[in-house]
Order: structure tokens, then C-alpha cells, then sequence
């Protein structure tokens, strides 16, 4: 449960709660009993009934709105009436913006009679929209902090002229937001509205400034306390004093997929600003750049004997307490990735966080798998049962709701799709028995020998068949193709752009080129910085095609597909060669 809400879904006096699941689920209990179950887009962050409806139309003035966040960091509006739940109107993530841990609506601020959405992202982004009479929300203000926004509140906080909006930070700072002439420093007015006189202000001001001098000559006693009680242990304690401890500190750390990019973002917050993150992983990742972080990253060497896959340190050049960590990694193995964060204060201490990275860690929950694809089938039998097929399945995908949801049929189903390739994943098992369908026969590869490792830890005996789908292989491949064949262009350009460089600095006219050779020269800049992001995309993509054809081969018993596999190399690798000429390739053998 990600968050939590009541909602007078009945009448006034009967709030029942809501909760934000992070299965993809707004769900609304009365008691034991569920009344609603609503499917997310992606895992609700927050949730919060709201009194005045931001319905501009007025289509169900009788429903009950709830306003709620996914981790995608879209907003989304929800209509309840009675026991069923209409979606409204949603607000995008089409900046990439961190997700949304706070919603509040209970000021106008714009004065139009409704009052505002104030939202408060993870990574410090604040917002006031406003909703016109078509439905459409308005962004009337925008402001960027340095560390993320835990809590939203609104009233009148510093005066009683107008309402403000009081936001909680990370670090727990607290900060208020006032409307054009209000606030703290807006002249004051009395209850009719006119202005006071200026004695008046002027002793109002007198007495902020009193108690600013007064918190300071404080904060100056505490700092002379601390000097004598250092000095008075100094003495007590002799050489021992030498032995140094660091204040503790908090740190607040998110790892997730970014299901668009197909890479995961880590996401660093410490109370006090970052010297130094190490990172280690036992997998092999693709570090990426993140133009928004102020370090910098320098990379280790592999240490493959003790299982530092990747090594690298983010070293941070001004004072911030957040940095975000970008990479890429491919599917197949598991591993952890940890992180090390130094904070900039004497002595140097270190805290660790740790992510554990799966061996589908590229598939994220679908609410259904569609059925009209070509798919590759496994099926899995023995002496488990079905909590044990949950929990295998718990450590080799993310987001596995905590206990199976048993069907009519008493089996229970999940379905994922692959963010990179599209491909989908059916899992269907209960006691003795689990189905497998994917698209993707490399998928069916990776989930029997997590199954087969973790049957045999665990001491049951399975037994596993196969029925691969030749149609598939076909469809897999058309699905990788389009990324195969950017990448083969990509190095193809990068390679004609480092000889044509070095053709212009010997002859800076360039009128004589083609036009397709001046258009490279053109686009240097985003040509060298797209290859220098992905350099192993193409290595990676073309890996992907062989193993589609060596996991088919395998499960079709073919066993000569060892001697082909530099020539399938080597086509995949060459520019010039067809989708239609690989595939001919691969099938034409496999039949054979």
C-alpha cells in the first residue's frame, strides 16, 4: 500500500478508506469487503478525495472525485458514483518529471471559484494548475527546489489577508507560497481592506527582524556550547578524543524502470549535501548520462574475480542533495546493485542502499496479454504448489502482487510486457502445474532456469516441455528489427562522420560533397553525442537475434546451429542486410 485515503463515497458521515496498491490498484473498502477495484496505468504514488469536484462539465455532479498519482508521474481524476468508477480527465508526464508524492486541493488561489491542484513531485518540482470550464487543466505556476516535496497543505499561514499554500520538504524545511501581494511582506490591510498606516508595518517588520537577531545570538550560544563541551572531552578523555563519529543521516533512495527509455533511473536523496556515490553492481550495467546531475561520473575497470561487474563514482562539484544514477541492463541474470553515499561533512561515513536487479527486469505488469500473437508455449509440472510457483516467480519479475489471485478456474494468471521489445509473458499456475506463453522464446529460456534452480533449492521434482512456434522466431525478430537497423545506421554514420571530419580540416570547402555526406557533417554534434549514450546498443541488439535463434534451436532439437552462428554474425553486423534474408536464413536451417 503506497498511500491511503477516505472518501464519503455513501453520504457525509460515512468516509470509507481508499488505498493506492502498488499492484496497479485503487481499491475502496467497507470493512472487509471490497466495493471498488479500479486498474491504474501504472502504481498508484497518492490518492485524495477532494470536496469540489474539478469536473469543468458537469457531467456527474453527483460523483465523488479522487484525485491520484502513478509512478509514471501523471495525475489522474476518478469519478465515484455509487459502486462504480469513472476515469476523468489526466495530466501527463510529458516532461519526464519526477513522480508525485503530495496532492492538495483546498485553496483558489486564482480566485475562479474552484480551488487549485497544488502537486508536489519526487524531485523537488512544485505546481499550481488551475481547471477551465471545458475540462482542461492550466499550469498557473511553477517552482523548482532542490530536494523532493513529502507533504502539501494550505490556509493562512503568515497572515489572514489571503490563503497560501505550505509545502514539507525531504530534509524538513518548511515553506510557504503566497499569491501576489500576500504574505509575510505584502502591506498589511485591516478588516475593511484599506491599508494600515505605516507605523504600523513598519512595527510589524521591527519584530520579524527582532526575532531573526534573536535566533541568531541563540544559534551563537549553542555554537559556543558545543565548543566547551568538545574542549571539556578533549581533556577527559585524552588520546581517545582522537576518535572521530559522525552525526548519523537519512537517506532516501527510489529505483525504477522507466518503461519508455527501457532503463532504470536510481535516485539519491541525503539530508546533507553529497561529496561522493560509489556504485557496485554484481550485473553488468550501462551507465548513461543525466544532464541534470552536477558530478562526475568516472568508471572502474570490471573486478570479475569478486563479481564487480561495473564500478563507477559520482563525484559531485557543487553542494546538492540528489543525484540521479541512469543505466541500462539487459535481461538474463540477477544480480544487486549498491550503492555508497558520502555526504560532504567531517569525518567521512558512508551509507549503503541496495536494489536487487531481476532476471526479467524489463518486464513490467499488463492487464492482459493479447491473444491473437504467435507464441511459444512451457509447461511446468511436479511437487510444488502454488505459493511456491508465487514465490519463484516474486524473485524472477517485478511487481508480484504478495499472494496469488486465484481465477474461476482456481489458477492464478499475470501477464507482462517487455519495455524494450514489446513482447509479452503469460504466467498461469496452480498447485502442480504452470503455463508459460511468450512471443519472445528467449523469455521462456530465462524463466525455466530460474524455475529449474529455484525447484531444486528448494527440493522438487519438475518436469518440463516445450512447444516452440516457428511463426514466433518471425515475429520476435520483426520486433527487434526496427532498433537493429537505427544502430547499424548509427555506426555507419558515426564511422562516415570520423572520416569526413578529418576531410574537412584538411579542406574547409565542402561545397564538392554530396548531399546525404553534408548532412552528416551538419548533425555531428547529435550523431556523436546518440552513439556515445548507446555504444553497446548495437552489440546488444544483435545479441538478442542469436539468442532468439540458438534458444529456438535448442528447443526444437536442432543441434548444428554452432557452426552457423559466426555467419549469422555477420549479417546481423553488415547494414545491407535484410530482415527478409535473416529470417530466410534461420528458418531455411531450421527446417533442414
Amino acid at each position: 500500500i503506497n498511500d491511503a485515503g477516505l472518501v464519503p463515497l455513501r453520504s457525509a458521515k460515512e468516509m470509507l478508506p481508499v488505498l493506492a496498491c502498488q499492484d496497479r490498484r485503487l481499491r475502496v473498502l467497507d470493512g472487509p469487503n471490497l466495493v471498488l477495484d479500479i486498474h491504474t496505468p501504472s502504481p498508484p504514488v497518492s490518492v485524495v478525495y477532494t470536496r469540489d469536484s474539478h469536473d469543468g462539465r458537469r457531467l456527474f455532479p453527483d460523483a465523488k472525485q479522487l484525485l491520484y498519482s502513478t509512478e509514471s508521474g501523471s495525475l489522474m481524476q476518478l469519478l465515484v458514483d455509487g459502486n462504480a468508477g469513472r476515469p476523468g480527465w489526466s495530466l501527463p508526464n510529458s516532461k519526464k518529471l519526477g513522480a508525485i508524492q503530495s496532492i492538495y486541493a483546498g485553496v483558489d488561489l486564482t480566485k475562479t471559484g474552484v480551488p487549485d491542484i497544488v502537486l508536489g513531485r519526487e524531485d523537488g518540482q512544485l505546481e499550481i494548475y488551475d481547471v477551465d470550464e471545458a475540462g482542461t487543466l492550466q499550469q498557473v505556476f511553477c517552482a523548482k527546489l532542490n530536494e523532493s516535496i513529502n507533504a502539501l497543505d494550505g490556509g493562512f499561514v503568515t497572515g489572514t489577508s489571503v490563503q497560501e499554500v505550505v509545502l514539507q520538504t525531504f530534509s524538513g524545511k518548511v515553506l510557504a507560497y503566497s499569491p501576489p501581494g500576500g504574505g509575510i511582506t505584502a502591506q498589511l490591510q485591516d478588516v475593511q481592506g484599506r491599508p494600515v498606516a505605516a507605523s504600523e508595518e513598519d512595527e510589524r517588520r521591527a519584530g520579524y527582524a527582532s526575532q531573526l537577531s534573536r535566533l541568531k545570538a541563540e544559534i551563537e550560544q549553542l555554537g559556543s556550547q558545543l565548543d566547551s563541551e568538545k574542549s571539556t572531552f578533549s581533556k577527559g578523555m585524552g588520546s581517545n578524543a582522537l576518535l572521530a563519529a559522525s552525526a548519523p543521516f537519512t537517506v532516501q533512495d527510489r529505483c525504477k524502470l522507466e518503461v519508455d527509455e527501457a532503463c532504470y533511473v536510481l535516485t539519491i536523496e541525503c539530508a546533507m549535501p553529497i561529496f561522493t556515490v560509489a556504485i557496485q553492481s554484481s550485473v553488468q550495467l550501462q551507465l548513461l548520462d543525466v544532464p541534470s546531475n552536477i558530478a562526475i561520473m568516472s568508471k572502474s575497470a570490471p573486478d570479475v574475480a569478486n563479481g564487480n561487474l561495473t564500478l563507477a563514482t559520482y563525484r559531485c562539484q557543487d553542494a546538492t542533495s540528489r543525484i540521479s544514477v541512469k543505466f541500462k541492463v539487459q535481461e538474463g541474470k540477477s544480480g544487486t546493485l549498491q550503492a555508497f553515499v558520502i555526504p560532504n561533512v567531517s569525518p567521512k561515513t558512508a551509507v549503503s542502499v541496495s536494489h536487487r536487479i531481476k532476471a526479467l527486469c524489463l518486464h513490467c505488469p499488463i492487464p492482459e496479454c493479447d491473444r491473437t500473437r504467435p507464441t511459444n508455449e512451457m509447461v511446468v509440472t511436479g511437487t510444488f504448489d502454488q505459493r511456491d510457483m508465487h514465490s519463484w516467480l516474486s524473485t524472477l519479475l517485478n511487481d508480484v502482487p504478495p499472494t496469488p489471485s486465484d481465477g474461476p478456474d482456481g489458477c492464478a494468471e499475470l501477464h507482462f510486457q517487455n519495455a524494450l521489445l514489446g513482447t509479452e509473458l503469460m504466467c498461469r499456475y496452480r498447485a502442480g502445474e504452470a503455463r508459460f506463453a511468450c512471443d519472445l522464446i528467449t523469455t521462456l529460456g530465462i524463466v525455466h532456469g530460474h524455475l529449474m534452480q529455484a525447484a531444486t533449492a528448494a527440493k522438487h521434482r519438475v518436469s518440463v516441455s516445450f512447444s516452440p512456434n516457428a511463426a514466433s522466431l518471425r515475429h520476435s525478430v520483426a520486433k527487434v528489427w526496427p532498433s537493429l537497423e537505427a544502430q547499424r545506421n548509427l555506426r555507419k554514420r558515426f564511422q562516415l562522420l570520423e572520416g569526413l571530419a578529418e576531410l574537412k580540416v584538411q579542406d574547409p570547402d565542402i561545397s564538392y560533397l554530396a548531399n546525404e555526406h553534408k548532412q552528416v557533417l551538419d548533425e555531428a554534434d547529435k550523431i556523436r553525442s546518440e552513439f556515445k549514450e548507446q555504444p553497446q546498443h548495437l552489440d546488444h541488439m544483435v545479441q538478442l537475434i542469436k539468442d532468439l535463434y540458438l534458444d529456438f534451436c535448442k528447443l526444437t532439437g536442432i543441434n548444428t546451429f554452432k557452426a552457423r552462428m559466426p555467419s549469422l554474425d555477420a549479417m546481423l553486423q553488415n547494414p545491407k542486410t535484410t530482415q527478409e534474408e535473416v529470417m530466410e536464413f534461420m528458418l531455411g536451417h531450421a527446417s533442414n
